[in-house]
């Protein structure tokens, strides 16, 4: 198997899971970039990675045998991360969401498309084995048409601040609700045509988050009609009380002829399904994957060309940035957005 030279850019909680993934698959992390050097160093530490820089600009250039780069840093620095590596003519795997709108997008694939390096998007929760289990059964017509896929997430504010920052990570609708946006096109295999949600700021009065100029929606319910005719809803909230533990409600498939409703999730990956069949209840679990690894991976072949596309594209980042940003235009309006 060929080594790739990796230069890790954010040593943070995604940065770690990162890690973990070139690891496991054995390609080796050259360099870990953060400006908090202790941060860096500690990850560094624990992956015995020789090199840490508190400068990305300065890693990139010094790490010259390095051939790819792995965005995990917070939103706002995707555009220029991907720029510099981009230069560089270093392959970029970028972490989700893609960029803070459209604009930077379009930056960013301009970027990418002068330098002629290889880029791929962060879905990684795609490549678990239930998704597939779903769309084959789908598929199948064992559900029936039409389909309901709800989804929920709930919890306190997040303890990494800027995910509530209006102009960086932007909240739960466009960092979290991109998984589900590509789930459900996954599943249904269909694409979106109208949304409609409604949300508001419920930590708007938290101290954490009183820093930020503009908070982010924390709250909301987003519904997504495909042209097939099947729905995708979701609840979310980032803003429950100080201390509150209420559980995320199973994602839950519904269908004319069979429902089913997802068993545990860890490590980024359900560990089954429970179809319902009428009276009969059948549980269907899962290998335990990690699917970091396995997206580390199916990039890593896409730049040694053993697989035509990755794992997901920059036009497929900027189509679920769309969508999301469609979303907080329906909050703000009250409309529904036809897509």
């Amino acid at each position: 198997m060929a080594k790739h030279g990796i230069i890790l850019v954010g040593a943070g909680d995604m940065g770690g899971h990162h890690s973990r993934a070139w690891t496991e698959i054995g390609q080796p992390i050259v360099a870990i970039v953060d400006i908090d050097g202790s941060r860096a160093q500690k990850l560094a530490d624990r992956y015995h990675v020789e090199r840490t820089f508190d400068d990305y600009q300065t890693a990139i250039s010094e790490m010259e045998d390095a051939d790819i780069v792995d965005v995990s840093v917070p939103l706002d620095l995707h555009l220029p991360v991907t720029v510099a590596a981009a230069r560089a003519k270093k392959h970029v795997l970028c972490e989700k969401p893609l960029a803070r709108d459209l604009e930077e997008a379009d930056a960013m694939q301009e970027a990418v498309s002068a330098a002629g390096i290889k880029f791929a998007v962060g879905f990684q929760r795609n490549l678990a084995p239930g998704v597939a289990f779903l769309q084959e059964e789908v598929r199948a017509g064992h559900f029936g048409r039409p389909l309901l896929f709800t989804a929920d997430g709930m919890g306190e504010v997040r303890p990494k601040r800027f995910m509530h920052d209006r102009f960086g990570n932007n909240g739960p609708v466009v960092d979290l609700m991109q998984h589900y946006f590509l789930l459900w096109e996954t599943v249904f295999e269909s694409e979106p045509v109208a949304i409609e949600a409604f949300g508001f700021i419920a930590a708007s009065e938290r101290p954490e988050i009183a820093h930020f100029k503009e908070r982010a929606i924390d709250t909301a319910v987003v519904t997504v009609r495909y042209r097939s005719g099947d729905v995708g809803t979701m609840t979310v909230s980032w803003g429950l009380a100080a201390g509150t533990r209420l559980p995320s409600l199973p994602e839950r498939l519904i269908g004319p002829k069979q429902a089913a409703i997802a068993g545990p999730f860890r490590d980024f990956s359900w560990q089954g399904w429970t179809i319902y069949d009428g009276p009969k209840e059948e549980y269907h679990p899962f290998p335990a994957v990690y699917p970091h690894a396995l997206q580390a991976q199916a990039f890593i072949d896409y730049v040694e060309g053993k697989r035509q596309a990755p794992p997901s594209t920059l036009q497929e980042g900027k189509r679920l940035l769309r969508l999301s940003l469609a979303a907080l235009t329906a909050i703000e309006t009250g409309q529904v957005v036809a897509l």
